[in-house]
C-alpha cells in the first residue's frame, strides 16, 4: 500500500483541511484566467481551430511526460509535486504575454502547462485519496467542492473586470502571486510518494484492464466533454455578449448556483444514492447541452449557464466519489491516478482533432451547433460508471 493510514490518523483532519485551502486558492487563482484564456488567444489573432491546437499540444506533452519522467515522479512527494507545480503555471500565464512578440512560445508554453496538471493532479489526489474518510467519501468531496465553489465563484467576474480595468498582463501577475500562497500549508503535514519501482506497463494495465472499462469510459467522456464545457462553451459566449466583463459575470452566476447543489449531493452519494443521482445528473446535464445548440440570446446564455452548473455539480460529486473509492480500493492508488490523467489526454489527442478539424472547414455558427451535439452525446458517456462496481477490480489487484 501506499501509506499506513493509521500513522498519520492525527493528521488528517487539519491536512483535509488545508488541502481544501490550497484547491480553494488555487483554483481561485486559475479561475482569474483560466476561462478567458481562449479569448485572450482570439484576440491576438489565432483561428479556434489553432487555439484547439494549443490544448492538442498540452495534451500531447502531458502523455510523453508521465511515461518519461515516471522514475523522477517516484522520487517526489505529493507536496513537493504541487510546490513545483505553481512556478510553472505562473511561467505560462506570464508567458502568454509574449506569444505575439515571441511566436514558438505558442508550442511551449502547453509544455509548461502540461507539467503543472501532471504535477498537482497527482500531488493532490494521491493526498486527498489517503486522508479522506472511507465513510465520507461523498461528504469530503461535497464539502470541498462546496468550499472552492464559496470562495471561486467570484473569480471569474473578478479575472474580467481586472482584464477591463488593467489588461491581461497585470491579471496574470496577480493570478501568478496567488499561487504563490495556495501551496506553502501542506508543507507542514507529512509528505507521501508513489509506490516505488512503478512500471509503464501497469500504467497501461489500468487503461486496458477488463475490471475497470466502464469507468474508463465514463472518463473518457468526462474528458473530452470537458474541452467544450471549459473551452468552447466561455467562446460561444464571448461571441454572443461581446464583453470580458460581462462574460465572467456570466460565468460567475454560474459557480454560485453550484454550491448548495454540490453539499447535497455529497450527503446523497454516501447514504447509497450516488448512482442515481449520477444517473439524473447525467441526462439532465445532456439535456442541457441539446438546448444550448438553440441559444441565439444573452438571457438564454445565463439561464443556461445557472441550470449547467447545478447539474454538474451534482454530477461530478456522484462521479468523483466513484473515483476516489477506486483510488483507495487499489493496492496503488498511484497507478490508478497517473492512469486516469494518461487516460483523459490520450481521449483528447484523438478528439481535438476531429473539432478542430469541424473548425476548419464549418462555419462558426454551424461548428458550435455541432460541437454542443458532441457534448450531449459525450456526456452520457458517464453512465457507464454506474455499470462499475468495486468487486470488478478483483483481476486488477491481483
Amino acid at each position: 500500500m501506499l501509506i499506513n493510514r493509521a500513522q498519520f490518523s492525527f493528521f488528517g483532519k487539519r491536512e483535509v483541511s488545508a488541502l481544501y485551502g490550497t484547491l480553494a486558492l488555487t483554483t481561485f487563482a486559475e479561475g482569474l484566467i483560466n476561462v478567458f484564456v481562449p479569448i485572450f488567444l482570439w484576440k491576438m489573432g489565432f483561428a479556434i481551430w489553432q487555439i484547439l491546437f494549443f490544448y492538442f499540444l498540452q495534451s500531447g506533452y502531458f502523455v510523453i511526460l508521465v511515461f518519461l519522467i515516471l522514475p523522477l515522479l517516484e522520487k517526489m512527494s505529493d507536496k513537493m509535486m504541487m510546490f513545483l507545480s505553481a512556478p510553472l503555471l505562473i511561467l505560462y500565464f506570464l508567458g502568454l504575454n509574449y506569444v505575439d512578440t515571441i511566436p514558438w512560445l505558442f508550442y511551449v508554453l502547453p509544455l509548461a502547462l502540461a507539467l503543472n496538471i501532471l504535477l498537482f493532479d497527482i500531488g493532490y489526489n494521491l493526498d486527498f485519496s489517503q486522508t479522506v474518510d472511507d465513510n465520507k467519501i461523498g461528504r469530503e468531496i461535497g464539502a470541498r467542492n462546496t468550499i472552492s465553489a464559496l470562495i471561486n465563484f467570484s473569480a471569474p467576474f473578478l479575472g474580467g473586470s481586472l482584464i477591463v480595468l488593467l489588461g491581461f498582463p497585470i491579471t496574470f501577475l496577480i493570478a501568478s502571486l496567488i499561487l504563490f500562497a495556495a501551496v506553502a500549508p501542506l508543507f507542514f503535514f507529512p509528505h507521501r510518494h508513489l509506490a516505488a519501482g512503478l512500471k509503464r506497463t501497469e500504467i497501461i494495465k489500468f487503461l486496458t484492464g477488463h475490471g475497470i472499462q466502464n469507468f474508463n469510459i465514463s472518463g473518457i467522456g468526462y474528458s473530452t466533454e470537458l474541452i467544450i464545457g471549459g473551452l468552447l462553451w466561455p467562446l460561444f459566449i464571448f461571441f454572443v455578449v461581446r464583453d470580458v466583463g460581462s462574460l465572467g459575470g456570466v460565468i460567475s452566476i454560474g459557480l454560485f448556483a453550484s454550491v448548495i447543489t454540490t453539499y447535497i449531493v455529497g450527503f446523497l452519494s454516501d447514504a447509497g444514492d450516488r448512482r442515481k443521482a449520477l444517473a439524473i445528473s447525467t441526462i439532465l446535464f445532456s439535456a442541457v447541452w441539446i438546448v444550448r445548440m438553440f441559444i441565439t440570446s444573452s438571457s438564454a446564455i445565463v439561464i443556461s449557464n445557472v441550470a449547467g452548473n447545478i447539474v454538474a455539480a451534482a454530477l461530478m460529486v456522484a462521479w468523483t466519489s466513484q473515483f476516489y473509492k477506486i483510488a483507495k480500493a487499489v493496492v496503488h492508488p498511484s497507478l490508478f491516478i497517473l492512469s486516469q490523467g494518461v487516460l483523459y489526454q490520450l481521449a483528447r489527442l484523438i478528439f481535438l482533432p476531429i473539432l478542430m478539424l469541424l473548425a476548419y472547414t464549418l462555419t462558426m455558427q454551424v461548428f458550435f451547433l455541432v460541437s454542443f451535439a458532441l457534448a450531449a452525446l459525450l456526456q452520457l458517456f458517464f453512465l457507464f460508471a454506474n455499470k462499475f462496481h468495486l468487486n470488478d477490480l478483483s483481476a486488477m489487484n491481483e
